[in-house]
Formats: structure tokens, C-alpha cells, sequence
């Protein structure tokens, strides 16, 4: 299998995978456009085709991934070397299991307008989008167990799951499908029903395109036309059923040759990592409680100063407050109107402030139950938020490329930092105040004047995207997690990088110091969580803390325990305190 991932340039580049060690990965399902329009194989292979109207779905797709903590992403137009037919053979028989092992599926929308225009049409045209009348697109629908659909401008219109009663009334597909069942357990013409009306631009696709909703492998004939093709199709489902007592031969044969008269087509115009993992995961760490309650990913996490308070930010649009000691939730806060990005609490624990994707900062009153402030000024998602250490300032960061720093008590910006050339993830201010560190997809952090908004330095060192940093609690030390899989220490007074650690295998989204600053703690994407010693560089301990991507890992007040949160949806603290002692 042949993967995507963007080079320390910033393009695109090919990377084979063998085997049964596929790294996570996302997968783009979209309509094509004009041929010529599309970045082929030979584009990539010879650096051209960035100036192709396709390109922009590379970039949608690698942005999703990469955003979702995936080092790796697949794209049909360009991953497959056409002009080999054994190749395209083989990628044809595995599109539904490639789709299928994905760790999710974004669904490119080009004909659906940017929800959030004031004059949008996207609700009307969601279920118009030509993407529900393709051929191939009805196994990247089913085969995917997250899949998440964007307009055109990359914003997105919600998922499988959140539209399950809108997809089965455009699609006819039985919910069931929709959500994961074995498609065995379907009759065959109920399976066949769901290709009605459905197009494909090679006529041949009409079968080819349903082998894997019937668990089908047969050799494919471009030139044979579209009925002989959906008759090898038949016979070999026929021969694949050992029983059909539920359905009669002369059934299923009407229902084949309905299908071929409503069916149309149309022609148209090595995983790699910088240096290698110096620790190996070892005995499995103590879970001390394992909290369960959003319905989506957990995207962030932060404890309140006495550590008996814990707020999570999930993409199910909401926050949970739980109980640390005993785990119980305690309080659900709703009003986002999209994914909750990050959490964060003031320092005397009386204001939680949360970010979104719905371009809002809410600010919580944790004694009372009164509406939240809601604070606007920025141009696209927020990916991070933070207090200052005397609580009267809020900094968040956005894809908008700005960080504004809004004045607590009135809601208003007192200062919007500009200078970085992409997207600004992470934001964190040194212990005394003084200084504002953020972190952007241009590979860079920047050092600010806290008060006066003035860039003070800028650091670079990492070769991706930089999405996690935080100060040592002396604040000698600066800390930044990268896609390039590594954490690097870095002395913000010299902006010298002073060292490098390595031992995850994918993006570092997350680091923390522990309250005595002895102990750092990176969260990745390849599910671990590490333990280092930030004077030596030397590793702790390295364990498996989730079943997928680790967004969030940071110490509790006591020192002892360690909180993560993961897009498997749970949250769990940890007891740490026989790692600090090795």
C-alpha cells in the first residue's frame, strides 16, 4: 500500500507500506473532477501538479489528517500507478478493506458551500451533492467506521454518525450497514438496491465498484461493457452463497437486471521517523480510574488547581466536569455549536475557558451555573487557549494564524499577535507572565512580549508542524511536541534547541512537566505516552496508554498521577509515581 505524507518541504510524498504493520492513516473519499484537473502518480513522482485544481484535495486531506493526529494519509488519484494494470488491479480488489482499516474517512464535498456563509445553501445542498450518486463512493460510505463529511471550503458538516437518518433517507442504505453491521447479513437485493440510480464514469466500474460490498474478488476487463461484467459479477455471488433460502434465483436475477437498466455511467473530460526510539514500552503503567462519557473523541483535558476537578473537551460538542477521586461525572456543559477543542482552568479555579471549531472562547463560572461569556474575534477554528499565571489575561490561538489575548473580566482583545505563516495550535505563557509562547503549522514557535505584543525571537528546529509547547515550572525550559515525532528542549532565553528527544514512532501531541519540573511528558498519536528526564534527555518510561491517538497527557497537582484523554473516546489517570522513582 502506497501512503501520503507531506516532506520537510511541505509537498507531498510517497511512501510504501508492506505488510500487516499499516501505520493509522486517513483516507479522502471525493468526486472527481476533469481529468486533467486531478494529481496523478506521474505528478507526484515528478514534482509537478501542484498548480492542478486537485491539489487543493490533497492539502484538505492532509490538513484533516494531520489536524486528527494521522502522520499518514491516501488518496485514490494519486497513490495508484494507473499506468501499471497489475497495480491498478490489486488497488481495486483492496479499495474496501484500504477504506475499511482507515483510521477515518473525510468525505470532500466540492459542489456543498461553506456552512458558515450568512447566505449558505449547504443544508439544502448536502443531500444534492452529486458525492451520493457516484458508483465508488457507496463502499467509501459503508467500509469506514468514522467518516466525516466538509464542504468545499473545508469546513465541516458533521459525520456518519450525526447524519445516520439523513444518509439512509438519501442513500436507501439500511442504517444497519451505516453503522458497521456485516454486510453478509444483508440479502443480496437488499445489497443491490443501494447501487440504484448510481453512476460510474468507466461502465465496467458498475460491477467492479460492488465487490466489496459482496466480498468479491474477480478479474477485471475494461472493454468487456457493463452488462458482461455485472454477469461475472452475479455468477460470482451466486457461487459465494452455499444457502439462498431467503432468496430465489428468479429474484435475485431480476433484481440483477433491474439494476443494469438503472445504473449509468458517464465518461468525462518505509514508516519513517527522525533517529531511532531509544526506550522500548515496558511493563504496563497502573490505571488508576478510567472515565467513559462523550460519544466522540476527547480532544482535551485540564485539572483544576486543587487537582479534585477535571474538565474534558470532546468533538461531541460538549465539556464534561468529573470528580478526579472518584471519577463520577459531575457536570455537563453545553452551548458549543461544534467540537470542543481544548479546556482550560484559571489559576484560583473559579473560570474554565473552552475553545471550538465554532470560533468561539466560552468562559464557565465554576460556582455558578450562569451562561458562559462568550468571546469572538476569531476568523476560523481555535486550537488552544490558555490563562495567565495572574488570571486576568486569556490567550487562544487559531487557524486563523493570529493569538489575541482578550482581558478576562470585559471580554475585549487587548492584543492580537501576528507573524506566523500557518496555523497556530498551541499556546503557553511562562511562569512569571512576562512571555507568550506559541506554536504553528509553519514549523516554528514564537516567543511575545506577554504585555506589549512584541515578537521577542523565533525558534526553529522542528521539521513539521509544532502542536504542543509548555514552560518548565522554573521556566528555564521550554518544551515543544512536532509532527516530526519528536520533543525538543529548547532555552528560551538563547532560543537554542538543547535537546532532541526521540521514542514515538508518530506525531508528539501533547507535553506537560510535572509541578516540581523533574519530569516531562509527551502524548502521542502512536497511542504511548513517555516519561523523560528534562536535564539528561534520558527516557523514564515509555507505556501503551489507549487504543488510539493519546491528544492530551498532564500531571495532576500531586505529581503523582498523570491525566490522558484519546480519540477512543476515554479518559484515564494514571498512577506515575513508580516511573519518577526509577
Amino acid at each position: 500500500m502506497r501512503l501520503l505524507q507531506f516532506n520537510d518541504q511541505g509537498y507531498p510524498s510517497l511512501v510504501e507500506q508492506y505488510g500487516e504493520n499499516i501505520p493509522l492513516y486517513g483516507i479522502l473519499s471525493h468526486s472527481w473532477g476533469a481529468t486533467d484537473d486531478e494529481v496523478t502518480y506521474e505528478d507526484l513522482k515528478n514534482g509537478t501538479g501542484i498548480q492542478k485544481p486537485g491539489y487543493e484535495k490533497i492539502r484538505f486531506c492532509a490538513e484533516r489528517s494531520i489536524r486528527d493526529g494521522l502522520k499518514f494519509f491516501w488518496i485514490d488519484t494519486c497513490c495508484i500507478n494507473k499506468a501499471n494494470f497489475t497495480e491498478l488491479t490489486e488497488a481495486i480488489l483492496s479499495m474496501f478493506k484500504w477504506y475499511r482499516n482507515a483510521d477515518r474517512c473525510y468525505v470532500y464535498l466540492s459542489d456543498v458551500p461553506d456552512p458558515k456563509d450568512p447566505t449558505s445553501t449547504a443544508e439544502s445542498a448536502f443531500p444534492l451533492s452529486r458525492w451520493f450518486t457516484r458508483g465508488w463512493t457507496l463502499q467509501e460510505l459503508i467500509a469506514p467506521s468514522l467518516v466525516y463529511f466538509y464542504s468545499r471550503t473545508g469546513q465541516l458538516l458533521g459525520s456518519k454518525d450525526s447524519k445516520i437518518e439523513q444518509i439512509h433517507r438519501i442513500t436507501g442504505i439500511d442504517i444497519g450497514a451505516l453503522q458497521g453491521h456485516d454486510l453478509s447479513g444483508f440479502e443480496v437485493n437488499t445489497r443491490l438496491l443501494w447501487m440504484t440510480g448510481r453512476q460510474t464514469t468507466i461502465e465496467e466500474d458498475a460491477a467492479y465498484c460492488l465487490m466489496g460490498i459482496f466480498n468479491i474478488h474477480m478479474a477485471l476487463y475494461y472493454g468487456e461493457g457493463r452488462q458482461k461484467a455485472l454477469g461475472r459479477l452475479e455468477r460470482k455471488v451466486q457461487k459465494s452463497l452455499s444457502s439462498t433460502a431467503n432468496e430465489s434465483a428468479d429474484r435475485m436475477a431480476s433484481r440483477w437486471k433491474a439494476l443494469d437498466s438503472s445504473i449509468s455511467y458517464r465518461r468525462t473530460p518505509d514508516q519513517t521517523q527522525s533517529g531511532s526510539s531509544k526506550i522500548s514500552i515496558l511493563s504496563p503503567a497502573i490505571v488508576l480510574r478510567q472515565l467513559s462519557g462523550h460519544a466522540q473523541t476527547v480532544r482535551g483535558v485540564a485539572i483544576s488547581p486543587d487537582g479534585t476537578i477535571l474538565a474534558s473537551a470532546s468533538d461531541d460538542k460538549t465539556i464534561i466536569l468529573w470528580d478526579t477521586k472518584s471519577g463520577l461525572a459531575l457536570r455537563t456543559l453545553e452551548g458549543h455549536s461544534d467540537r470542543v477543542c481544548a479546556v482550560a482552568f484559571s489559576p484560583g479555579g473559579t473560570l474554565l475557558a473552552s475553545v471550538s471549531d465554532d470560533w468561539t472562547v466560552r468562559l464557565w463560572d465554576m460556582v455558578s451555573t450562569a451562561s458562559p461569556m462568550i468571546l469572538q474575534g476569531h476568523a476560523a477554528n481555535i486550537t488552544g487557549v490558555t490563562f495567565s499565571p495572574d488570571g486576568n489575561s486569556l490567550a487562544s490561538v487559531s487557524d486563523d494564524k493570529h493569538t489575541r489575548i482578550w482581558d478576562v473580566q470585559s471580554g475585549r482583545v487587548v492584543q492580537t499577535l501576528e507573524g506566523h505563516s500557518g496555523w497556530v495550535s498551541a499556546v503557553a505563557f511562562k511562569p512569571d507572565g512576562g512571555v507568550l509562547a506559541t506554536a504553528a503549522a509553519d514549523a516554528t514557535i514564537k516567543l511575545w512580549h506577554a504585555h506589549l505584543g512584541i515578537e521577542l525571537q523565533t525558534l526553529r528546529g522542528h521539521s513539521a508542524w509544532i502542536v504542543a509547547v509548555a514552560f518548565s515550572p522554573d521556566g528555564n525550559l521550554l518544551a515543544s511536541g512536532s509532527g516530526d515525532s519528536t520533543v525538543k528542549l529548547w532555552d528560551p532565553q538563547s532560543g537554542e534547541v538543547l535537546r532532541t528527544l526521540r521514542a514515538h514512532l508518530s506525531w508528539v501531541r501533547a507535553v506537560a512537566f510535572s509541578p516540581d519540573g523533574k519530569t516531562l511528558s509527551s502524548a502521542s498519536a502512536d497511542q504511548t505516552i513517555a516519561l523523560w528526564d528534562p536535564q539528561s534527555g534520558e527516557a523514564k518510561q515509555k507505556f501503551e496508554a489507549h487504543s488510539n491517538s493519546v491528544n492530551a497527557a498532564f500531571f495532576l497537582p500531586d505529581g503523582k498521577s498523570l491525566v490522558s484523554c484519546s480519540v477512543d473516546k476515554t479518559i484515564k489517570i494514571w498512577s506515575v509515581l513508580e516511573f519518577l522513582a526509577s
